[in-house]
């Protein structure tokens, strides 16, 4: 039941009648998240595997991106918008967590959601083919380990809020199961090169933490969702540099 809980709060999919429940169910079962970004990249694959027959490699991008934001129900998206406004906005805590928690999208919102789905396009564009479904499959995979790591690393910053259980419940068996999967879904699809791209995908979760901690005294949920899509942009851009150096290699799918 927990993989459909976290399938349930990660994407626009509904496989039960029973309502989702509230966010203490869902951060006990966040150690699903990975397994849950593994099973968007598997769609993400199947668009791109389609798009490429139809279309120019750049236009199948924008599909794949576009299939990433809707498959999510622009959830993260918004979260990102949130977090850019409060803390690039906000003169100190309170008034970041409150332009945070304001409904209105500012300027800097509407830039960073610009910049993250411009850097997503080009990292899908610029995955060479040795490489292109590996990194398809784990990016969405690892930037929800790394919402995972940022979960674990750093308190909410609302103690009043259910999703202070986030914290409580990240650690350890959360973060251990997490980051199990995201170890074994890399090295099986990158070799040895996976595990870099994991150290990556932890990095991020960590330098979020870092940044909620520094700017707004923890984590909020808007920080949860700016972690997965910058880390989504990332492990992207990042995936497709080292491939086309040839310094990845498909293992699995090879």
């Amino acid at each position: 039941m927990g993989f459909l809980t976290a399938l349930e709060f990660l994407t626009r999919l509904r496989v039960r009648r029973t309502p989702l429940g509230d966010l203490r169910s869902v951060a006990a079962a966040q150690g699903w998240f990975p397994l849950v970004g593994l099973a968007i990249g598997g769609l993400l694959v199947a668009i791109d595997w389609l798009a490429r027959r139809a279309l120019a490699e750049p236009s199948a991008a924008v599909l794949v991106v576009v299939t990433l934001v809707a498959i999510t129900g622009a959830l993260h998206l918004d979260g990102l918008a949130d977090a850019a406004d409060g803390l690039l906005g906000g003169r100190d805590r309170d008034e970041r967590l409150r332009i945070m928690h304001d409904v209105h999208a500012g300027t800097y919102a509407i830039v960073a959601i610009v910049c993250v789905l411009a850097m997503k396009w080009a990292g899908v564009a610029a995955l060479p083919a040795r490489a292109r479904y590996e990194a398809l499959l784990l990016a969405p995979c690892l930037a929800r380990f790394a919402m995972l790591v940022a979960s674990a690393a750093a308190p909410y910053a609302r103690p009043e809020g259910a999703g202070a259980a986030f914290h409580a419940r990240a650690w350890p068996i959360a973060t251990i199961a997490g980051a199990a999967t995201a170890l074994a879904v890399s090295v099986a699809l990158l070799g040895a090169g996976g595990v870099a791209i994991v150290t990556l995908a932890a990095a991020c979760g960590l330098a979020a933490a870092t940044v909620g901690r520094r700017f707004a005294g923890g984590m909020t949920g808007d920080l949860f969702g700016a972690t997965i899509e910058v880390s989504e942009a990332l492990l992207l851009l990042a995936i497709a540099a080292l491939a086309q150096r040839d310094w990845l290699h498909a293992w699995l799918l090879a």
